[in-house]
């Protein structure tokens, strides 16, 4: 079986130039320290499908009861009551258990003590992950997992352009969470986003060049690693059809595809705004012309309800693959 080994990955996946879909004009993606990098390298699956359920969730403003985030102001801290903090916690874990979540990648979570907390309250996910974005109030993308992973990778720090304005520089609104996992030996990539907010001409560029930024750093996984498995997920603060969603998603031979678009249209909504509902909330995944056929099939559930509505503003997506 062909083997990659994550060295390579870095060597070929972040060079920039050269890479399909690429520019070479943004900065090298940061291993976080305290993230380990496994010895074995990764290789092709075992070819009997195994299902593996992945949830995304926007889980809104998921603080604890302290000050314990010295990089946000005080006055955009939210501390909640010890009461309020538990009810958040419990209720979280129990769509996260009733929907037999295997790996999540959730915004809006403050910091790796709150990552600690929701695993205990859930009783599971003993790997967890979580990076110091850039948002100002310091609601960052975290990753919880049943299954171990490897490298995890942080894009905070980069620069770069939208195709429709390059005279801007750009950063990510928070990051793009990168982790890599191997799951019935087949490698598997996770791009936890969480795009720039907002209806005004200048949140729209910003998230174009968002759209476009996350796009080539799933190029890059793909063309170093062309049977890798690379997930798309997150609040993408935009719906089907949108520009920025057109650019994630591209064109052959390298689509990056909603799991979602079978979902019957009077489901697919994650939130509600302005009395409208909306699908900002996805997970998209790559395939490619060359691959006779789509490793994994999905099965697709968007959680709606009192328990979701109690704790969140946006409703989960969970899509179950059959991993091979």
């Amino acid at each position: 079986m062909r083997r990659v080994a994550f060295i390579g990955l870095m060597l070929i996946g972040f060079a920039g130039a050269g890479c399909p879909g690429s520019d070479p004009d943004f900065s090298q993606p940061t291993v976080d320290a305290d993230t380990p990098v496994p010895d074995a390298a990764f290789e092709t699956g075992t070819g009997v499908p195994t299902p593996l359920n992945i949830t995304n969730w926007n889980v809104k403003n998921l603080y604890n009861t302290v000050r314990d985030s010295p990089e946000v102001a005080q006055a955009d801290e939210i501390i909640l009551s010890a009461t309020e903090y538990q009810a958040k916690l419990s209720g979280i874990a129990k769509v996260l258990n009733d929907l037999k979540s295997d790996v999540v990648v959730l915004q809006e979570v403050e910091n790796k003590n709150v990552v600690k907390d929701l695993a205990a309250a859930a009783g599971r996910f003993p790997h967890q992950h979580i990076t110091t974005g850039n948002d100002p109030r310091g609601i960052d993308i975290a990753i919880l997992s049943d299954h171990p992973f490897g490298p995890v990778l942080s894009h905070k720090d980069e620069f770069f352009q939208s195709s429709s304005d390059p005279t801007r520089n750009f950063k990510f609104a928070r990051d793009v969470l990168e982790a890599h996992l191997s799951f019935n030996g087949r490698h598997v990539v996770l791009l936890g986003v969480h795009w720039k907010s907002g209806t005004d001409p200048d949140s729209q560029l910003k998230r174009l060049a968002e759209a476009e930024q996350t796009r080539r750093i799933g190029t890059q996984v793909k063309f170093a690693d062309p049977s890798a498995m690379v997930v798309m997920l997150g609040d993408f603060n935009d719906v089907p059809g949108s520009p920025p969603m057109v650019a994630l998603g591209g064109a052959a031979p390298l689509e990056f595809l909603s799991a979602t678009e079978n979902v019957p249209p009077n489901e697919r909504w994650s939130v509600t705004f302005g009395g409208a509902k909306l699908f900002d909330d996805q997970i998209l995944d790559a395939t490619a012309l060359s691959l006779t056929d789509r490793v994994f099939n999905t099965s697709v559930v968007i959680q709606h309800g009192a328990e979701v509505d109690a704790v969140a503003d946006h409703d989960p997506v969970r899509v179950t693959y059959q991993v091979k």
